[in-house]
């Protein structure tokens, strides 16, 4: 069995789309894969069972497979999510259609070549999302689901595929997640943002909150954790500002500032609202639990983060 895991990114949000520097956290829930030889395909997954094609994830990565691998067979594949990566069927925003892409692209790559190679199985898996996102994004999950925690940077284009990718662990902090009740249409979003950014107001703005993220992940590496919390901060504000300002959204609201108040009240070292923003709210902590309670209290759906490693071959 393959797993991959989920993942939260805290730095660069939105400004990692357009080259900017980011660090995402791979965390502790997981999707699994496993395949056995069929004359058929077959996927089961955890939003039902399909014949043939699948679902348009899994068509992208058969399409590069075929296309890379030629005809390796046809297998029935069970590829399933943790529970934690949908609350009431909402997407709770810890990447679980990256980790699936990765998870079942390893999967399949392993039973076509008998071997596990992650660098290939990252270009692959890149190559898929891309076909899917249909060229939005930035690959950021993806490479996170391969290698674990990482400072990144995207690609200049899918075919050269010369992202930026180095290990790089939180460290020993505990990490919870506030699910807000609503998933955020990640895509839809990052186009908006794409929409507007050929404004010189749009470049300078970028051009600031990426000076902030550098200096953040430059603190992270030297393990000054406090440090780059307080050029990240800088960052968000600027980010909210330009999201407001040029195309009329907020990525921070009342109640997730009201949140993210709460987690600093008791003693967060961050609170943000993550990735695309509004659907959650995060916070990295040496004890997560008074901050998990309070949230609880305030009607906060809570899910408890561990940071964990990358792309897995699981035991038995």
């Amino acid at each position: 069995m393959i797993s991959a895991p989920g993942k939260v990114l805290w730095i660069g949000s939105y400004s990692v789309v357009f080259g900017g520097i980011s660090h995402v956290i791979a965390v502790d829930k997981r999707v699994r894969c496993e395949a056995e030889e069929s004359d058929e395909w077959v996927f089961e997954t955890s939003y039902g069972t399909y014949k043939g094609k699948g679902n348009e994830l899994i068509e992208s990565v058969l399409t590069v497979l075929n296309e890379e691998l030629g005809d390796f067979g046809k297998f029935r594949v069970r590829l399933i999510n943790d529970p934690e990566f949908s609350i009431e069927g909402r997407k709770t925003g810890l990447g679980s259609s990256s980790a699936s892409t990765v998870a079942l692209t390893a999967c399949l790559y392993l039973k076509a070549r008998g071997r596990i190679d992650r660098d290939e199985i990252h270009r692959l898996a890149q190559r898929a999302n891309f076909i899917r996102q249909k060229g939005i994004g930035s690959g950021f999950d993806i490479s996170s689901a391969v290698y674990g925690s990482i400072v990144y940077r995207r690609f200049s284009s899918i075919e050269k595929m010369d992202c930026y990718c180095d290990p790089l662990s939180l460290g020993n902090y505990q990490m919870v997640l506030g699910f807000l009740g609503e998933s955020a249409e990640t895509v839809g979003l990052v186009k908006r943002f794409i929409e507007v950014s050929e404004r010189q107001e749009f470049k300078e703005y970028m051009s600031m909150i990426n000076e902030e993220n550098e200096w953040a992940v430059k603190y992270l590496r030297a393990r000054r954790i406090y440090a780059a919390v307080q050029h990240l901060r800088v960052a968000r504000e600027l980010l909210n500002a330009l999201a407001k300002s040029l195309i009329g959204v907020e990525i921070e609201n009342e109640r997730t500032r009201r949140l993210e108040a709460i987690a600093y009240a008791n003693d967060a070292i961050a609170s943000l609202s993550p990735g695309a923003g509004l659907e959650s709210v995060f916070a990295i902590a040496e004890d997560v639990e008074p901050i998990a309670r309070a949230w609880e209290r305030e009607g906060v759906k809570v899910i408890r983060l561990r940071e964990d490693e990358g792309l897995r071959v699981e035991e038995g």
